[in-house]
This record gives C-alpha cells, structure tokens and sequence, in this order.
C-alpha cells in the first residue's frame, strides 16, 4: 500500500535496533511485502541469538492493541462516481478499536461536492486493504496524499464561499491529527508516490486519444469556456461536410482554432490538468504503468508550457472535449439519455 515503504523502513529500524517484539507486532500485516520483511528480520535476529517472543500469547497477557487485526491507514481514488469527478476513500485506524472510513468527491477544480464518514471493524478494515492491493497488484494510494488533497479541497471550496458538507468539518481534527506536521497544505498536492512508481517506465508511444477513451475522458463535461473555440472551429468548417473530413484534417482544424485561446490555456493548465493526473492514478492502479507515465508526462508538460495548446498529444484532450460538448447538443436535441454509475461496494457500516 501506499505507505508500504515506511513500513518496510520500520522495519530496517526494529531490525538495527533488535526489537523483536515490534516486528511480531508486523509478521501478520495485511500488506504482504511488509509481512515477508518482518518475517525475514525476524529470522535475521533469531540468528544472532535474539530472544523472539513466542507467537502466541495467552489471552490474558495480550492487550487489545496487540491482538488487533488492522491494515494501518489505506487510501483509494477511482473516477467511477460521475464523469469528471474523483472518488477519494481514506480508512484510518482509530485508537482503541476499529477504523475511520472517510469518502469524498471532488470536481476538478478541487471543489468539494460530497463527503460522507462512516465506520469500519478492524476485520472489515484488514479486508478492505487486501482487497485493494490484490486488485491493484500491490500499488496503493498514498493516504498521506488522500487526506491533503480532501483538506486542499475543503479550503478551496471555504474560500470560494461554496457550503461544505458538514461531515467534513467534523471529520477535520482526525485528518490534521493524521497528517500531523504534513497538515499544511500549501499547494496542490502532487502525486508524488505515482511520479516514484513510474520514474523507470518508458511512457506508452500507443494513441493518445484511445489511452484518454479507455479513461472514458470522452464522458467528461466541458471543464473550460469553450465558446470562443467552438465558433472558431464552426466558422471554419462552415459548408463542409463532416463525412468528407479525414481525421488528420480534424485534427489540423482543431489546432489551428486553438491557437491563443486564453480560455483554453486555463482550463488545460487547471481543471483538465487536475483531472488528468487522476486519470494517470487510475492507470496505475489497473496496471497500466506506460499509459499512466504517458498521461503523466503530458499534464506536466501542459502545466509548464506557455502555449499548452500547443503540447503534443493536447490536440486528443481538445478533441474530446469538443465531443463532449456534442453529445451533450445531441442529448438536449434529441433526448436520448445515459446512466451515470453511482454504485460503489466498501465494507462499512453506516456510523450516523
């Protein structure tokens, strides 16, 4: 999980320190790399002659901190509540007895358009984090992230005098107590986790606009003020036939009309860039480590360019968004209508 390796580096320091103790404590975690290296230093220590505690230990001997069962803190995101948003999912150990299940959903302008709490066993909690590393064969949200990125979103949406949800503020002194010196959040939070994943993989030379259509980023609304380039591009393609336009021409087109657009380049450079980045952690997390690199790459390059109109591959996320806001005209005209998948499936109960 995303916090694996600051297990594992606990355990290096159990290990120096000959506290056998503190890495039973680990030989049973729900995240297997971290059991594999307890373990191990467990058999290093047993080598050199440490005393390891037995493994099991009479009922009236163990605390209840040291019989519980939990994964430590885990995290989510998934882009399934709604096109454009982003489902992020925190589960943090409480003290004495079970965990903390928070759920937000963010727009991509870090608007915060829900948040809910609710409560899970430790059994349900261990369970919720294997099933997620299973799933993602071992890669995991950094919670740290999670928990910045709900708290960068609640002080946006503060600050732009939108109403919170009151759950959040109610959640608010466990996610600063969490996060403890890391609690200020002074700028966006970068996935950093996905950036170290990835730093070694080459990024996908495949299609650009079919990476983005597998994301379902065709689903997605409009996320800049399209009008000045949707009557460029009408002014242009006035009199011509759709049918008669190759791919390659539509393209051109679009480029072309996007040149300078202001409108644009802040969409490309905020919302769309915001919402990409998730885009790239959803290809993470299912496996698909080039396209994430890919889709990486480009939010970074859109971000820093003068012109992000201009970067290469920018022409896809245009094109899709002007599809977008076709399907939506044809939506309106013709009445046909789509199902937004609103389910999801974690093990909580409902703690009201």
């Amino acid at each position: 999980m995303a916090n694996t390796q600051d297990l594992l580096d606990e355990v290096n320091k159990l290990q120096a320190a000959s506290d056998a103790a503190g890495l039973k404590a680990l030989e049973d975690h729900a995240d297997k790399k971290v059991r594999k290296a307890a373990r191990k230093a467990i058999h290093v220590l047993r080598s050199k002659g440490v005393e390891i505690p037995e493994q099991a230990r009479s009922w009236a001997e163990a605390s209840t901190q040291s019989m519980r069962r939990h994964a430590g803190p885990i995290a989510m995101l998934d882009m399934t509540a709604s096109p454009g948003v982003t489902r992020l999912t925190l589960s943090l150990p409480n003290d004495d007895q079970g965990a903390a299940l928070f759920m937000a959903i963010l727009d991509p302008n870090h608007r915060v358009l829900d948040f809910a709490a609710y409560y899970q066993t430790d059994g349900q909690q261990a369970r919720t984090g294997r099933d997620w590393l299973r799933d993602a064969d071992g890669r995991a949200v950094s919670p740290t992230w999670v928990a910045q990125r709900i708290l960068w979103a609640r002080a946006y949406t503060h600050g732009n005098n939108i109403a919170l949800p009151p759950a959040l503020d109610d959640a608010l002194p466990r996610l600063t107590e969490f996060l403890a010196d890391d609690a200020t959040v002074d700028a966006r939070p970068e996935p950093t986790f996905l950036d170290e994943s990835v730093a070694e993989v080459e990024p996908a030379a495949s299609d650009l606009g079919e990476i983005l259509m597998s994301a379902n980023v065709h689903s997605w609304p409009v996320l800049f003020d399209g009008n000045e380039l949707f009557d460029k591009l009408g002014k242009k393609m006035e009199g011509v036939e759709q049918d008669e336009v190759s791919p390659e021409d539509r393209l051109a087109h679009i480029m072309d009309a996007s040149k300078g657009d202001e409108a644009l380049r802040e969409g490309l450079q905020g919302a769309i860039a915001n919402a990409l980045d998730d885009v790239a952690v959803v290809l993470w997390l299912d496996g698909s480590l080039a396209e994430a690199r890919r889709v990486r790459k480009l939010t970074a390059e859109m971000r820093e360019a003068d012109a992000p109109e201009e970067v290469d591959g920018v022409v896809n996320v245009v094109q899709l968004q002007l599809t977008s806001a076709a399907m939506e005209q044809m939506r309106r005209q013709g009445g046909f209508g789509h199902d937004h998948d609103h389910d999801h499936d974690h093990d909580h109960d409902h703690d009201h």
